[in-house]
């Protein structure tokens, strides 16, 4: 069993602080541990340091090398090409290491607690992807109608099993993949209990991913097909640079998952959060009396319910509510809670500037 952890986003929504260099994965925004060298531990009971892969990119592979100092599998893509060319490429790298390869594929910055239930839910997957052949992901049941992740519809009418001991986890087949749903689609979905959060976690075996690339992405395929006789000669860095930013742009979502049959969802009862924004940071953190979250020093009057985050100088605030400040540097962001989501899209806007690169 392999595990490859994906860690080439940007963080985009956790801007300033997550940046081109520092992003999200390696920020220390629950304790004394980066997220990344979070979700490493969490695994490490079940995949040893050999066999773990990292994904990331050229402009992150300092930082992540600097938090993962055991772990020598990461892989620096030439480009973005998102989680298709990703998964493709490690899927490539295990097959040749090991044929029958079983890999766990994970994001590397979400909040997971209940690790034993964890831990039972991916072992789940892992006899499900080997009895099957098929695609397994990990749905987590919802727990509030939430706008900000992506939806599995499952069959409720029966459930996978398998010969042996019994499986620790719900595993039902997927019937369609839907996307960040309006509120009150959300709240039909909480009430049907026929819809899992997709927490983008996936388990398949080295060989049934690569079949299903060839099926539904045939010209990624064939380019990743590239780079299989480099794979572990002193070549591999070369033909990858020469390969890689020719690659099909599109995530394993789209791109595989939603046109394939045999896709199964495996029930996670632990507790997770994908901690796409600053609001949702909060959620989890100790607050003020006033409902405050503060990293810093932070003076106030008449403030509440809002997020403060300044590891430099001090941040005063009066009369205001629900609102974000974030000082990083040379950069504040200030907005309000409700709009969190749209700090993505002003990081959007400040790329198309050349001259405001440079914050990024």
């Amino acid at each position: 069993m392999y595990a490859v952890i994906i860690a080439g986003g940007r963080g985009e929504r956790f801007w300033p602080k997550s940046r081109a260099k520092t992003p999200k994965q390696t920020l220390k925004l629950m304790g004394r541990r980066s997220l990344i060298q979070e979700t490493v531990s969490r695994i490490k009971s079940i995949v040893p340091s050999e066999r773990i892969y990292v994904i990331t990119n050229k402009e992150q592979l300092g930082s992540i090398r600097s938090d993962l100092p055991s772990i020598k599998n990461i892989i620096a893509e030439p480009a973005a090409k998102n989680t298709a060319a990703a998964c493709g490429l490690a899927a490539m790298i295990i097959k040749k290491i090991d044929p029958q390869a079983t890999m766990i594929v994970l994001p590397s910055d979400h909040l997971i607690k209940e690790n034993g239930k964890f831990i039972d839910a991916l072992m789940t997957g892992v006899k499900v992807a080997e009895a099957s052949n098929g695609l397994v992901t990990i749905g987590v049941k919802p727990t509030f109608p939430a706008t900000g992740y992506g939806y599995l519809r499952i069959d409720t009418s029966g459930q996978f099993r398998i010969k042996g001991p019994g499986l620790k986890a719900k595993v039902h087949r997927v019937l369609a993949f839907v996307e960040k749903p309006s509120l009150p689609n959300a709240v039909k979905f909480l009430k049907e209990k026929r819809y899992y959060w997709n927490s983008g976690m996936f388990i398949w075996k080295a060989t049934s991913i690569l079949d299903a690339i060839k099926e539904n992405l045939p010209r990624l395929y064939l380019s990743l097909q590239l780079l299989e006789p480099s794979i572990g000669h002193f070549s591999f860095h070369g033909k990858l640079n020469s390969v890689y930013p020719n690659l099909e742009e599109i995530s394993i979502d789209y791109g595989v998952l939603e046109k394939e049959q045999r896709i199964f969802a495996v029930e996670g009862k632990f507790y997770w959060d994908d901690l796409g924004s600053w609001d949702s940071l909060a959620r989890h953190l100790v607050t003020d009396k006033d409902g405050n979250f503060t990293i810093g020093s932070h003076k106030k009057i008449e403030t509440k319910d809002s997020v403060i985050v300044s590891e430099q100088g001090i941040i005063g605030t009066i009369g205001v509510s629900n609102i974000i400040v974030v000082r990083e540097g040379d950069c504040v962001l200030v907005c309000s809670r409700d709009r969190a989501q749209d700090v993505k899209r002003l990081v959007g806007l400040m790329k198309e500037k050349k001259e405001l690169k440079r914050y990024l």
